[in-house]
């Protein structure tokens, strides 16, 4: 999305906030909060072949309720990792 504007300030996360990402039927995944703004986040997580942009998941950041949000992009960091951003939907 170069050169689109966001919507919210986006600021650094609490070191240590941990996301819990539920990607329809598989196993709740947890991985580590890097940014966050009132409409969304991103985070760093180990590798699966189901993070796909558009897809609904169940997340909880830190210790918020679950919510339903969408993976709005993914980005390999190395073969193990993959950063992910969402965006909420509720």
């Amino acid at each position: 999305m170069a050169g689109a504007k966001r919507e919210y300030i986006r600021f650094n996360a609490e070191e240590n906030t941990f996301l819990v990402i539920k990607v329809g039927e598989h196993p709740a995944i947890g991985g580590l909060c890097v940014t966050e703004s009132q409409g969304g986040c991103s985070g760093s997580f180990l590798n699966h072949d189901y993070f796909v942009a558009g897809e609904k998941v169940l997340l909880r950041v830190g210790k918020m309720d679950t919510i339903l949000a969408e993976i709005r992009w993914v980005t390999q960091l190395d073969e193990d990792i993959v950063k992910i951003g969402f965006k909420y939907l509720e």
